[in-house]
Parts: structure tokens; C-alpha cells; sequence
């Protein structure tokens, strides 16, 4: 009896059941049996697949067993297209080819090799030089490591006015050491431009002197203060004789190189003068002046700033006068034992010689003045035996050298006949 009660079901419990309704047959219905078909195969196509194989029919048609919510089975039907041994076998997409890897290791080893190989091509060849045989025999610019400093400008023509123009190049020189040293060699370096010019040259340098004063105004204690470079030219400027006397009075007589000097200084018509040209060695850096103050750019007992103050002079009193600077060239540090070491270190004085050379290039761009620079340019450290008869000191070769440096700048922007 209870087995009857729980077979029957109430018409209740019936009407609770959710009714199936075939979304599929209803849609087809709305739509067209062109469109019916091919939503059919769409739907076909994108239904997941079932995990149990389909049945076929007799007539080899498939049946694909559909399921409702009440539990009903719906039958939908496909037409078997398929022929011959593939009819039973389900499509499967081709293998996808594998792509070749690619193998970073090994990249990583080959950039490493390279990388290597570099650095050991750069330390083999660095700064190897080739000379090559050129028309110019004095070519001494070879250096991988820096450039020359050369600044070669030309005279601003409007301060040109006040000289008449004429056949007749005058040439002065102040500096000391080579250019001082056996003044009347013709292998002196003022000599050999006069020979090769045709020019009026005046060699005032004086033996012993820096282009700075030992104090800032001028002290018996180091009397030849008054043959530095920045008095010097407030002899021929501003007619400044007192200090010369100072220094004659101090020193007792004045020696004989110095006398021609300041008598020759003192003869010059400055009005008819083309070129000064301005040579101190590195004497200033041996004795340790200082380079430079950087509250006062005109200081006369720094090295820039003495050369800053004496051509500021020059410019305000004759501002036709073309001035062309000339730079030390290089010089050896001598220790106490007397061996010889490189102006690059600073194990024996403390500020190497390039920092002088520097400075003094700034110097002279910011004062418009041409810079031809020696100790990057002409004789440089690889190659100072061959030029330097000492130390500091030019020999012949040397003379020769900066000659020719001197010329080149002195044509370069004029036509002059030689």
C-alpha cells in the first residue's frame, strides 16, 4: 500500500516540475529553413563534446541523445556525410610543428666573448701611433689621448684703425728660458722666425724670470718680481720705470742680459708694432706659483693671473697689437736625486703641469687672444727627449719646432709673404 502512495504523484508536485521548453525548435520555427540549417550546424559545431560516443541509426545516420530538465530524452538526428574509413573517425586538428628554442645560454656566452675580445683589443692597441712620412716633418700632433688646445683667432679689425697699413712685419717677444737662452744663435727660436719671415723682431726675454711675481706688489726680497711679465708690460704701457729702478737699486747693478732687454723694451715704437708674442716655459710650475685666483682673475702673482692683467694692459693701450700666446711645452720634475719624472705626478709637486696648461687656454679664449698650445701639441711627454735638451730647456730641434708653431698661427687668418 505504501508503495502504490509513493508511486503516485501528485498533480501538485507535478505542476512545481519546470516545464521543458526547446529553445531550439522554438527559434528555428521563427526563422527560415536556410537559417534553421545553418544555426543547426553552428550549434553543432560549437556544443561541447559529450564524453559518451554518439549512436548511430541503421541508415548510418548519427543520434545525439539530448536530456531535459524533467528528464525526457530528445533525439536530434545528423545526416552521416562521411564515406570510406574516415566516416568513423572523429576530425582532429593537425599537430602543431614545435618551434625551435631559442638557446639563451649560448647568447649569453657569445656576448661575453665579445665583450672580452674588446676589452683586450683596447688594451693591446691603445695609443699605438703610426707615423706616417708626410710634407710636414715636424708633425708632433700623434697623440690618441688629447688633443692640442690650439686657439688661433684673428684680430678684431676695428682696432686696426689707429696703425697704417704697411709692408713691415714687427714682431716682439717677452718670455725667458729658451727663448732668453744664447740669444743670438740662430737656432733661438725669435732667430728663426726673422729668418724665415723678414721680419723686425725684438727678443726682450729675460733669463730667470716667471710670467708671476713671487709677492703681489713688488718686494726687495725677490727683486726680479720686477722682470715678470705682468711689470713688464707696465713699462711699455703706461711708461711704469720706477720698479725697474727698484730693482736696480736693490740688486746692486743690473746684469747685462737684463739691461739690453729693458733698453731694447723701452726703444720700441708700439704704434708701428704688428704682433707681441707671448713665451714663458714651465718654470712657474717647477717653482709651484700658483695657477690661478679664482676671487681675482687679474691677480700678477698667480700664473693666469698675471698673464690676464698684462694683456688686459696691452689691449687698452694698443689695441692694434695682435697678441698670440705660446704655452710651456713640456718639462721633466727633477727630484732630489736628480732623476728625472713625469709633470703628470704629483708624488714631488703637488699640481701637475697640465693644469697650468689648461687654465691658461681659458685664459686666453676669455681675454680673445690666440693660444698655440705646446705641451699637448708640439712637445708632449712621449716624445721630450728628443727635443728638450735638459729638463725644461729647448734644444735645437725644439727651437725649430715652435718656430714653426709660431709661424703657423702668425699666417693663419693673413697672407704674409713667406
Amino acid at each position: 500500500m505504501s508503495e502504490k502512495k509513493q508511486n503516485k504523484i501528485s498533480p501538485d508536485k507535478r505542476s512545481m516540475e519546470p516545464e521543458w521548453i526547446d529553445l531550439e525548435e522554438d527559434i528555428m520555427e521563427e526563422n527560415t529553413p536556410e537559417e534553421t540549417n545553418l544555426q543547426k550546424d553552428i550549434y553543432e559545431d560549437e556544443r561541447p563534446r559529450l564524453k559518451r560516443s554518439p549512436s548511430k541509426s541503421a541508415s548510418g545516420d548519427t543520434e545525439t541523445v539530448h536530456k531535459n530538465l524533467s528528464g525526457q530524452r530528445n533525439v536530434s538526428h545528423h545526416k552521416n556525410t562521411s564515406h570510406g574509413k574516415n566516416a568513423d573517425t572523429p576530425n582532429r586538428r593537425p599537430a602543431k610543428k614545435k618551434k625551435a628554442k631559442l638557446n639563451f645560454h649560448a647568447i649569453l656566452l657569445t656576448v661575453i666573448a665579445l665583450v672580452f675580445a674588446v676589452i683586450a683589443f683596447k688594451l693591446l692597441f691603445w695609443d699605438k701611433r703610426q707615423h706616417h712620412n708626410t710634407e710636414r716633418e715636424n708633425d708632433t700632433t700623434l697623440s690618441f689621448d688629447t688633443e692640442a688646445l690650439d686657439s688661433i683667432i684673428p684680430l678684431d679689425s676695428s682696432d686696426t684703425s689707429q696703425k697704417e697699413i704697411d709692408k713691415d712685419l714687427r714682431i716682439l717677444f717677452l718670455g725667458n728660458g729658451s727663448l732668453a737662452d744664447d740669444k743670438t744663435s740662430d737656432t733661438n727660436l725669435a732667430n728663426i722666425v726673422r729668418e724665415k719671415t723678414g721680419a723686425t723682431v725684438y727678443n726682450c726675454a729675460i733669463p730667470d724670470t716667471y710670467m708671476s711675481m713671487k709677492n703681489e706688489t713688488y718686494m726687495n726680497s725677490f727683486s726680479y718680481d720686477a722682470f715678470s711679465f705682468y711689470l713688464l708690460c707696465t713699462l711699455f704701457t703706461v711708461g711704469n720705470t720706477e720698479t725697474v729702478s727698484w730693482a736696480e737699486r736693490d740688486l746692486g747693478t743690473l746684469p747685462e742680459e737684463v739691461t739690453e732687454s729693458i733698453d731694447l723694451l723701452q726703444s720700441i715704437d708700439y704704434s708701428e708694432l704688428d704682433v707681441l708674442c707671448v713665451y714663458y716655459d714651465a718654470a712657474d710650475y717647477l717653482d709651484q706659483r700658483s695657477v690661478v685666483d679664482l676671487e681675482d682673475d687679474t691677480n700678477p702673482s698667480t700664473f693666469c693671473g698675471a698673464l690676464n692683467s698684462g694683456i688686459e694692459l696691452v689691449q687698452e693701450n694698443y689695441p692694434h697689437i695682435r697678441i698670440i700666446v705660446m704655452s710651456p711645452s713640456y718639462a721633466y720634475v727633477v727630484d732630489e736625486n736628480g732623476n728625472y719624472s713625469s709633470s703628470f705626478e704629483t708624488g714631488i709637486l703637488s699640481e701637475p703641469l697640465s693644469t697650468y696648461i689648461g687654465i691658461e687656454a681659458q685664459t686666453c679664449m676669455g681675454a680673445n687672444v690666440s693660444f698655440v698650445d705646446n705641451f699637448y701639441g708640439s712637445i708632449y711627454e712621449e716624445i721630450a727627449e728628443e727635443y728638450l735638451k735638459d729638463n725644461i730647456l729647448l734644444n735645437e730641434k725644439g727651437h725649430a719646432l715652435l718656430a714653426d708653431r709660431f709661424l703657423d698661427a702668425l699666417n693663419r687668418f693673413h697672407d704674409y709673404d713667406f
